[in-house]
């Protein structure tokens, strides 16, 4: 299984992939476009449950200024992974910005670098010149993106376009530049227009109602150490947290999350007796009522499958 994490996180934010699982097995496997891409063994569309995968928005911001700032803030309300880069050391602080990572040098250097750690970016610029705007532009255009956007006047926007153009970017690719950024609501301080940017990306990231977000940081745990992956196949009623939901339990540790409170102490607790028992998998109902052992009053079911990964 460590063999198949470390293949799922090299293609996580590689557009179309499937995941299904068997729940008889707890075996699962990832296809793109009908064909086995890895796994631990095939698995029909019809063994259990099929779904869509998208990865969490990863938000690269190039320039730190208001809007950066702003748009920062929002992110970090939502645990958004944010990459900060800019030239200027006086406001690409720890103090602006403490939850992001922050990258500082010239958009020249900064530009020829080669970020193997972002998964699935989501890239916003708003620079501090037309000519570092169409720098930037041309280097989210030629790397693989969920979304770029780019903040600006009509005529800037028209000058990094024709810039674009004459770099050889087609017609084609301009259509994935939402320029200017953000939904039309007639957003004017740094914080609307920051709200106006989230929004149209949270727009993007939740296009396909019945995706399944991944977050990278839990499959590169699962890549590394012996554990337990935890997630949740099946809801009903109110349960805290979405089907897809995964968590990932070592005998030391655990990364991400199936709904916290009492279900996920409980979700801990079983996958270290599974990991010290050698257990393959376990598929588990909960109910999530007064009367259950939990102790939880919200209401419904969660369903959990706990699936072994050894060294």
């Amino acid at each position: 299984m460590d063999n198949y994490y470390r293949t799922l996180l090299e293609i996580l934010d590689e557009p179309g992939l499937q995941r299904r699982t068997y729940f008889a097995t707890g075996h699962e496997a990832i296809y793109r476009d009908g064909q086995f891409i890895c796994g631990d063994g095939e698995v029909s569309e019809d063994a259990g449950l099929v779904e869509s995968l998208t990865v969490k928005p990863h938000l690269v911001l190039f320039g730190c200024g208001h809007v950066g700032k702003a748009l920062y803030d929002l992110a970090v309300l939502q645990d958004m992974r944010t990459t900060v880069l800019d030239s200027r050391t006086e406001i690409l602080t720890e103090e602006r910005f403490p939850k992001a990572e922050r990258i500082c040098g010239t958009y020249e250097e900064l530009l020829q670098r080669e970020y193997g750690s972002f998964f699935s970016p989501y890239y916003c610029i708003f620079t501090h010149g037309h000519v570092y705007d169409a720098q930037c532009l041309y280097y989210a255009l030629t790397h693989r993106h969920s979304y770029i956007g780019m903040i600006g006047s009509a005529a800037k926007i028209a000058y990094c376009m024709q810039a674009m153009r004459d770099s050889g970017i087609t017609e084609d690719q301009l259509k994935d530049v939402c320029s200017p950024i953000g939904l039309p609501i007639n957003a004017v301080t740094p914080q609307e227009i920051a709200v106006a940017i989230m929004a149209q990306i949270i727009g993007v990231f939740r296009a396909d109602k019945k995706a399944v977000d991944m977050d990278p940081s839990v499959i590169a745990l699962a890549a590394e150490k012996p554990g337990v992956m935890v997630r949740i196949v099946g809801k009903t009623g109110s349960a805290p947290r979405s089907v897809g939901s995964m968590m990932y339990v070592t005998a030391d540790g655990f990364r991400g999350t199936v709904g916290g409170g009492a279900i996920e102490r409980h979700a801990i607790d079983r996958a270290r007796q599974l990991l010290a028992d050698q257990e393959d998998f376990l598929l588990e109902e909960n109910r999530l009522s007064g009367k259950d052992p939990l102790g939880m009053i919200c209401g419904g079911t969660n369903t959990l499958l706990y699936r072994l990964v050894r060294a």
